[in-house]
């Protein structure tokens, strides 16, 4: 599914911590992973996700994750994580994941969706609550909100 918005792409290794006793990237971290590239993507994007969001008590918490286990990834190997942001309302944000081993080789997809919550934990309407700041947002991140509920 192609996206009408920007990504980008993250370089890192997979580390000894980052495996179980097999020598095989454990399942769980995918999503640590995923983590490091929404925040580098909001960061490279000019929305820096601590600056921006969270001092406004603007926090995106999880809806929904998902991760498809392609091939096995090792200790010390070199892999490259591609963040897209896949769709954007006044609500939600839904970011899509592909992590791809050295040789090009698709090891890992998956996608997360988030809704805005304030600092009780209550979702808001960003357009309404921040218009200035969703403006921004909008104009950095592909300049139109997404129609299809997801």
């Amino acid at each position: 599914m192609g996206s009408q918005y920007p990504s980008c792409r993250l370089e890192m290794e997979v580390g000894w911590g980052d495996c179980d006793a097999a020598g095989i990237a454990y399942y769980a971290r995918y999503f640590d992973w995923f983590t490091n590239g929404r925040i580098h993507f909001l960061k490279k994007y000019g929305l820096p996700y601590m600056a921006v969001f969270h001092r406004q008590n603007i926090n995106m918490v999880a809806l929904e994750a998902e991760c498809r286990y392609k091939k096995a990834l090792r200790p010390e190997e070199t892999v490259v994580l591609e963040t897209t942001l896949e769709s954007l309302s006044r609500t939600r944000i839904r970011f899509e994941y592909k992590i791809f081993k050295n040789d090009g080789s698709l090891a890992a997809e998956g996608f997360t969706s988030h809704a805005y919550v304030d600092e009780e934990g209550k979702p808001f309407d960003f357009k309404k609550r921040y218009p200035l700041l969703w403006e921004k947002t909008l104009r950095i991140l592909g300049g139109q909100e997404s129609k299809t509920a997801f």
